[in-house]
């Protein structure tokens, strides 16, 4: 799901996948359960063989991108990308009331 914000306070995760890839099933459900923890933080699944999602940086699947920068070339440990997660929304005056 993407949600609008304004570029300055926007909180963004980006799961690039491919269908066919066995970890992007887990990386899937890392997404999953950060997106229903995290009501502030717009997380996408998204498909690395669509053209316009092209990026120099994403060059395997599952790939994480936090904000624009990548946290993880495959599946991050969960508490690690929460910490991660907690920081950005943090800084970003959102803090990190989980559902």
């Amino acid at each position: 799901m993407l949600v609008a914000m304004t570029h300055a306070t926007r909180a963004e995760l980006q799961v690039f996948v491919e269908p066919t890839c066995e970890t992007c099933r887990r990386a899937i459900e890392l997404a999953e359960g950060v997106d229903e923890a995290y009501p502030q933080l717009a997380v996408r699944i998204v498909d690395i063989r669509e053209p316009a999602v092209k990026r120099d940086d994403v060059f395997a699947v599952p790939t994480f991108v936090l904000n624009d920068r990548v946290l993880s070339l495959g599946n991050p440990q969960e508490s690690m990308l929460r910490e991660e997660i907690e920081v950005l929304l943090t800084s970003r005056g959102f803090g990190t009331l989980q559902s």
